[in-house]
């Protein structure tokens, strides 16, 4: 079975490192943990997060479905596994910032890699962080990304402003370009 090291060295859509960053939060959560990830890609972050935690619940956003292999194709790499038939993962066919209006589950991790202009980057983060756990983890994607240096300022600008006695994100970890952070004191849950 393929493990999301092969898909990274396969796929290209998370580096080993950024994998890491992952691993690294799950250390820190409960084996039946919530965690959603906005944009699927080759299924490499929901790889990373079952191989971690044994009774994961693992909900997959993402607009695009299909089988071509250049595109979000988790739903074929987890064919692939036993973790297809296992009920741990729910994969969501939608827009994200739909999604979120709506979301009633409280989330251990939350994995932001979805659009990736800053309207998109904003509404995420706006709609989605509310819904972690205190304790919990806010990972973003292409954080320091040359191709799109607008997620590192909108994610800073959003850390910024969200940081306030009464709601606290503390950086955790950053390598390559995924950056986690812990939610310290709760907007939502």
């Amino acid at each position: 079975m393929r493990t999301s090291y092969d898909l990274s060295d396969w796929q290209h859509y998370l580096s080993h490192p950024e994998i890491d960053v992952i691993k690294h939060a799950t250390k820190y959560m409960s084996m039946d943990s919530d965690v959603l990830c906005i944009g699927a890609g080759a299924g490499t972050c929901a790889f990373a997060v079952l191989e971690e935690l044994e009774n994961v619940l693992y909900y997959s956003v993402d607009i695009l479905t299909n089988s071509r292999e250049v595109t979000t194709n988790e739903h074929l790499r987890l064919q692939e596994t036993p973790y297809y038939n296992s009920g741990k993962v729910i994969r969501i066919w939608g827009d994200s910032h739909i999604v979120g209006k709506r979301w009633r589950i409280p989330l251990d991790m939350l994995i932001i890699d979805g659009g990736h202009g800053k309207e998109d980057i904003e509404e995420d983060l706006r709609l989605w962080v509310p819904h972690v756990k205190v304790d919990g983890f806010v990972i973003c994607h292409d954080y320091s990304s040359d191709a799109w240096p607008w997620v590192k300022t909108t994610v800073d600008k959003y850390v910024e402003n969200i940081n306030k006695p009464e709601v606290r994100m503390k950086f955790i970890k950053h390598d390559d370009t995924m950056i986690s952070f812990r939610m310290l004191n709760g907007v939502g849950w």
